[in-house]
């Protein structure tokens, strides 16, 4: 890790409170945005949303409402919300009215700018990297995030130029201002996107960046705290390992985040702990000793922006009206409970028979074996609170012939909130054909085979054929399997299709209590 993370931040420089900084009279009084047990900034309760058609608002609006929706969460109260009705956007919306009797109106972008206090901007010019400068110094000064085509309208507003950065970049930001950011959290984000994210950038007064595969990359990532977090997504057009493997080694993990909206407002819900519902509470069954166990497990838990975005909506996912037909496994981020805390327990709240783990790689997505030793104890530690706090006992993990490693396990499995881990190996998922170690006496069960458009073997007879052939015995691992269904390619009905195929022996279960039952009857 470089020197740059030990520079101490105070309360004041998080907040930009310092000589010649433009902070709004309205917004002198904020507070920074809190960090969880687990290390997320969080906002402050609203009770009032000024909300906005996203479709209605230009670009530059977009930039502009964000970084105000980041300010005005950090004190709570009122503050704005970008809605896309046919997203689950709609559907948190709704909940934060009817389950913690948050108040929303039509908003006007003007006129709620007015209201908020806030007296400055921060001058950036579409299609540079200046959007993703002016960003992070709003969350600094206090100041809106201006694109140059509204600036005489916001001269117009009374608000008052603070900083021009429209000849500025990423590098400026870290070289100058470093020190006033926040170090276990920074957002990777593309200046492709006016409005995605940008609230929480704000919000948390952290550091927005987005440089390919770049040296400069690889330098900020080492700047970080162990265990920091990346939210967003980096340049994947080589594979995503080549920067989740650049973060790993820097002990940093990454949440799948960059079109995730409204995170500085629903990060102001607190739920101290949630309880799943769904699929029989994940207990171990009685073993029937002629059955085969199976789970279907599906890919990509842990990527919230899905999860804010279509998963809820899409007849392919949570959203098919075959949901609750058989018992379905699929992964979250324990972040939610911190970062979307609302949204994590509508999903419990509307689960049939449907059971939640932890997606990959826990906390956040990293190869737990690329990782320093100091920074996995950490992550580990805080992995199991948020996983007792979310009633979640088991995760997902994503790594590199890594398997036999047991000694890495441990640091999860030591931990007495998780049961279990299931294996993906990076290429292909299934690629160890079920085997089961063990390690803290608890189970690291890999994938036996997966749906997956396009890969021999992945179909819908393939893995029927292998399911009805599969071995009949409770007290063996080989007595059950992890069927991992690929998000992108396959759905619920093609999980269906191979469960209305499958001989009677077959036992279809939800994946926690599969990894329960495996380490219950099958221990050697």
């Amino acid at each position: 890790m470089s020197d740059r993370r030990r520079l101490t931040l105070t309360r004041r420089a998080a907040l930009g409170l310092t000589a010649g900084v433009g902070l709004g009279a309205g917004l002198g009084s904020f507070s920074p945005a809190v960090a969880s047990p687990a290390g997320y900034p969080k906002g402050q309760r609203p009770r009032l949303l000024n909300v906005l058609a996203e479709d209605g608002l230009s670009p530059a609006e977009r930039t502009l409402a964000t970084t105000l929706q980041g300010l005005m969460a950090r004190r709570g109260g009122e503050s704005l919300y970008l809605n896309i009705p046919s997203l689950g956007y709609q559907y948190w919306l709704d909940d934060l009215v009817s389950k913690y009797g948050v108040r929303t109106r039509t908003g006007d972008l003007w006129k709620t700018v007015s209201r908020s206090g806030v007296n400055g901007y921060v001058l950036f010019r579409t299609g540079t990297p200046s959007v993703n400068v002016a960003t992070t110094l709003a969350g600094l000064t206090g100041a809106v995030a201006i694109e140059e085509s509204l600036e005489a309208t916001a001269i117009q507003a009374g608000l008052r130029k603070v900083l021009d950065v429209r000849d500025k970049d990423d590098r400026w930001v870290f070289d100058n201002y470093w020190r006033r950011l926040r170090h276990d959290v920074a957002v990777e984000q593309s200046t492709n996107w006016p409005e995605r994210l940008r609230d929480y950038v704000t919000m948390a007064g952290t550091f927005a960046f987005f440089d390919g595969n770049s040296d400069f990359r690889a330098e900020v990532v080492n700047a970080l705290d162990d265990d920091a977090t990346v939210i967003g997504w980096g340049d994947a057009s080589n594979g995503e390992d080549a920067f989740i493997g650049v973060n790993s080694a820097a002990g940093v993990k990454a949440l799948p985040a960059d079109h995730a909206r409204n995170l500085s407002v629903l990060s102001g819900i607190r739920e101290d702990r949630l309880e799943q519902r769904g699929g029989g509470g994940g207990r171990a069954l009685d073993p029937d000793p002629q059955a085969h166990y199976v789970t279907f497990l599906i890919t990509d838990g842990d990527n919230i922006q899905w999860a804010l975005g279509d998963f809820p909506t899409d007849k392919r996912w949570f959203g098919s009206p075959r949901r609750g037909e058989v018992d379905l496994g699929w992964g979250i981020s324990p972040s939610l409970i911190d970062l979307a805390p609302s949204v994590m327990r509508w999903f419990y709240a509307n689960s049939k028979k449907d059971r939640w783990v932890v997606g990959p790689s826990g906390g956040g997505y990293m190869y737990p074996s690329r990782y320093p030793a100091a920074a996995l104890e950490k992550h580990t530690a805080s992995l199991a609170q948020a996983m007792g706090r979310a009633d979640l006992s088991v995760a997902q993990i994503i790594d590199f012939n890594s398997f036999e490693n047991t000694r890495l396990w441990s640091s999860y499995l030591k931990r007495r909130e998780i049961d279990g881990l299931i294996y993906l190996e990076y290429s292909r998922y299934d690629g160890l054909k079920g085997k089961v170690v063990w390690s803290e006496g608890k189970p690291v069960i890999s994938a036996r085979t997966m749906l997956w458009d396009g890969l021999d073997g992945a179909d819908e007879a393939s893995v029927t054929a292998e399911l009805n052939a599969a071995t009949r015995n409770p007290h063996s691992t080989a007595g059950y399997s992890v069927v991992v269904w690929h998000a992108w390619s396959k759905s619920v009905d093609n999980v269906l299709a191979v469960v209305d195929g499958l001989d009677p022996h077959v036992k279809v279960v939800p994946p926690d209590t599969l990894v329960r039952m495996v380490g219950k009857y099958a221990k050697p």
